[in-house]
């Protein structure tokens, strides 16, 4: 061969390996990051620094995230549900008097994926308490794992282990994270969740009217729409509340169900928009009906609470602080953030009702109430009741909730 054909081969093979070498550098550059700053919590290695703790971008994969969480901490108890649940329940309290507790829950989370997590985080850790916030409607709801939420991607999908942490480690989306966390540390702009898993921060700062008015209104219009064409109860939620039951019984959890509330102003759409069930009367019939049928079959097992803050309390009937002329700024809203997010101060007053702390706050000492079977019936009076209070109590706020819902009369 000569010596002219040979020297071609040879700037390719010096190409070929220059090529492979760079991309191996910037591969192990990747990981080296990826590992030290953990902005997922699925990196964790020794040389991880504790630093970012307040800085992980997390919001961007929270079903990644949380399982990060569980599985790189230690943890006793754990908070789970939806975004109700992610933003109202706080794990630092004082009241929780040293007991290490991670908030779990999932923005638009169903039965199953409390499930699949709550499984997750017993492969984990050793908890004695689970507080899950079950949702109304999502019994009614035939999608078990929403669609684009991220769960095949997280531990909690399951798939080839290797490949997945492989992906963490060196995949570019987490390298894409690293930087949002190098970032937010050098700007000193913390993270909208806290290390224990709290959404805390980055929340929607507008004001509560306008919340209700733009957004909760809009989505509570679609989806009285949507449920009157069906509120069939889904067999596999069904079975995802029997599972979630079982477990806690099998590990010896103690297990509090809870029913978080939304703002009398969203509550009452649904009677306003002739929703076929306002009450909601086969969700909370078919949680107590499915506790019921535990409690019957293992009678020897500790009971399972089921807290209700969905009414029309005081609390869930809060002023909406009227709109102001900028450079006023708006009143806050003290409890709600949203139609159907409380914030952590009324939160604090469930998670006291459900643990049986002090009430600090006077306005919340009769808040919620536990229900079963023998209480439906009662509850759904009280709650009907609660309604036409609300429009004698609060007039001008019903009103003003009448008059938005009417531009959506088709």
């Amino acid at each position: 061969m000569s010596s002219a054909r040979r020297s071609p081969e040879k700037a390719f093979r010096r190409y070929f390996l220059w090529l492979t070498g760079l991309f191996l550098g910037a591969m192990l550059l990747m990981s080296v990051l990826n590992t030290w700053v953990n902005p997922l919590w699925v990196t964790m290695m020794p040389w991880s620094s504790k630093s970012f703790d307040d800085y992980k971008p997390i919001h961007k994969a929270p079903r990644t995230g949380k399982a990060g969480i569980i599985a790189n901490g230690t943890w006793d108890a754990v908070l789970l549900g939806s975004s109700r649940v992610d933003i109202a329940f706080d794990p630092l309290l004082p009241q929780w008097q040293g007991r290490r507790v991670a908030n779990i829950a999932l923005r638009g989370a169903t039965l199953n994926e409390h499930l699949a997590l709550l499984t997750y985080a017993t492969e984990h850790q050793k908890l004695d308490l689970a507080i899950i916030g079950v949702d109304l409607a999502d019994v009614t709801n035939p999608v078990t794992i929403p669609p684009g939420s991220g769960f095949e991607e997280s531990p909690l999908g399951g798939g080839d282990e290797f490949e997945k942490n492989l992906r963490y480690i060196a995949g570019i989306s987490t390298f894409e994270q690293t930087l949002k966390s190098l970032n937010y540390r050098r700007t000193r702009e913390l993270a909208a969740y806290t290390p224990q898993g709290q959404w805390l921060r980055r929340l929607d700062r507008r004001p509560l009217r306008a919340v209700l008015q733009f957004e909760s209104f809009r989505w509570a219009d679609r989806f009285t729409n949507q449920r009157k064409k069906s509120i069939d109860v889904s067999p596999k939620k069904v079975e995802a509340l029997h599972a979630i039951i079982a477990l806690c019984r099998e590990k010896r959890i103690r297990l509090i169900l809870c029913i978080p509330p939304n703002h009398a102003a969203y509550l009452s759409v649904f009677r306003l928009k002739h929703d076929p069930d306002p009450g909601f009367r086969a969700d909370r019939q078919t949680f107590s009906r499915v506790i019921a049928e535990e409690a019957a079959a293992h009678p020897e097992a500790a009971p399972v609470d089921l807290w209700d803050f969905n009414d029309f309390h005081p609390l869930n009937c809060e002023a909406i602080p009227p709109v102001v002329t900028p450079p006023a700024a708006p009143e806050p809203a003290i409890y709600w953030a949203d139609g159907t997010h409380a914030l952590p101060a009324l939160g604090t007053i469930m998670l006291s009702r459900m643990m049986g702390w002090p009430v600090e706050d006077p306005k919340g000492a009769e808040y919620g109430q536990k229900l079963d079977l023998s209480s439906l019936e009662a509850r759904l009076k009280t709650i009907a009741d609660g309604y036409e209070r609300y429009k004698v109590e609060h007039p001008d706020d019903f009103k003003w909730v009448r008059e938005n819902m009417d531009k959506f009369v088709r």
